[in-house]
C-alpha cells in the first residue's frame, strides 16, 4: 500500500500513514492525493485486473489491492478503501490479540 501511494501519488504532494489502536483494533491508514483523476469507485478498484490510473501503459496488472484485500480478509482483518475527490485511503484494520 505504501509502495502504491508513493508511485500514484500528486508530484510534490505527501503520503500520510497512521497506525494506532481503536477500540482493540491495531489500525493502519495510507492517504494520499492521486496524481491522476480518479473516476472509478472504491468497489470498483478492488476488482482484480482493475488499474486506477488507466493511462498507464507499463508497471501492474491490477491485482495489487484486490491482493491486498484477499490476504488481509484471509487472515482475519478488514480491508477499506475510501476515495473523496482525489484523495485516496486505505484502511487496514485487524483484532488485538488477546492476552
Amino acid at each position: 500500500m505504501i509502495d502504491n501511494a508513493l508511485k500514484y501519488s500528486l508530484q510534490g504532494t505527501r503520503v500520510y500513514i497512521t497506525l494506532e489502536e481503536t477500540e482493540g483494533m491495531a489500525v493502519a491508514t495510507v492517504k494520499n492525493t492521486a496524481g491522476y483523476e480518479m473516476d472509478f469507485t472504491a468497489e470498483e478498484i478492488l476488482q482484480r485486473f482493475t488499474r486506477g490510473d488507466e493511462s498507464r501503459t507499463s508497471e501492474g496488472s491490477g491485482l495489487g489491492l484486490s491482493i491486498a484485500g484477499s490476504f488481509t480478509r484471509l487472515c482475519g482483518g478488514r480491508f477499506r478503501v475510501d476515495i473523496d475527490g482525489d484523495l485516496f485511503k486505505v484502511t487496514i484494520s485487524f483484532n488485538l490479540a488477546q492476552q
